[in-house]
């Protein structure tokens, strides 16, 4: 509250003068603003992840078109160092590059978009629609070496290495993704041809067991 009370008695006591211009300081940044813009890209641009994007090819003769579409929007002949100061000159050259090529230009990208050139190195560029590990396990690897890309999931019904015994009794394996529930099944963690075991069941013969060795049941303690 006093300091509220201080920064209060402070403004009130500064009165701008009329048609003055309010006081704008560029602060430096310091050790207490935390990571910059620069270092949170830098860290974005290091991460792999899988995740699905739409592929791109490039056409045949990408300069001559980016050439043509610049011409059209800008009223002149431009050359490749022709710049893209112009902002509304800009945005309307890549949204026509956009729907020629149909290929989105991201919004990281758009700050590297200041000639000509610039927009004919991106739509020369081709976009894979696949992961790295994708194209990895695509490659032609030596006889040694495999990559399995689709999950083996263990089903006691079709299972025939164990005879349909799972390695896990009473986890139940459920898959939670809207993606893949189609795709895989999940099972009930029990093995095939085997008869679930009651919760009044399994406890029974935790009693029977203590019994036999001679263990006081732990749930039975008094306090």
């Amino acid at each position: 509250a006093s300091w509220s009370k201080f920064f209060r008695k402070s403004q009130e006591g500064k009165e701008e003068e009329p048609g003055s211009e309010p006081d704008v300081r560029v602060r430096n940044a310091s050790r207490h603003d935390g990571h910059l813009t620069k270092s949170r890209l830098d860290s974005l641009q290091k991460k792999i992840s899988v995740y699905n994007i739409r592929g791109y090819k490039p056409p045949d003769d990408v300069e001559g078109k980016v050439a043509s579409v610049a011409s059209a929007v800008v009223g002149t002949k431009v050359s490749p160092s022709f710049r893209l100061d112009d902002r509304v000159v800009k945005f309307k050259v890549l949204t026509k590059l956009m729907m020629e090529f149909d290929h989105g230009v991201p919004n990281n990208e758009l700050s590297h978009m200041n000639t000509i050139q610039d927009a004919v190195n991106f739509f020369s560029t081709p976009v894979h629609d696949r992961s790295s590990f994708e194209g990895m396990a695509k490659l032609n690897l030596p006889k040694n070496l495999h990559i399995q890309f689709e999950p083996v999931r263990f089903d006691p019904d079709t299972d025939t290495f164990f005879d349909g015994k799972t390695a896990f009794p009473g986890r139940p394996t459920v898959v939670t993704s809207l993606k893949y529930c189609r795709k895989y099944k999940g099972n009930s963690g029990q093995s095939r041809n085997e008869r679930s075991v009651t919760e009044f069941e399994l406890q029974q013969q935790l009693e029977q067991d203590y019994e036999r060795l001679g263990i006081k049941d732990p749930r039975k303690r008094k306090f």
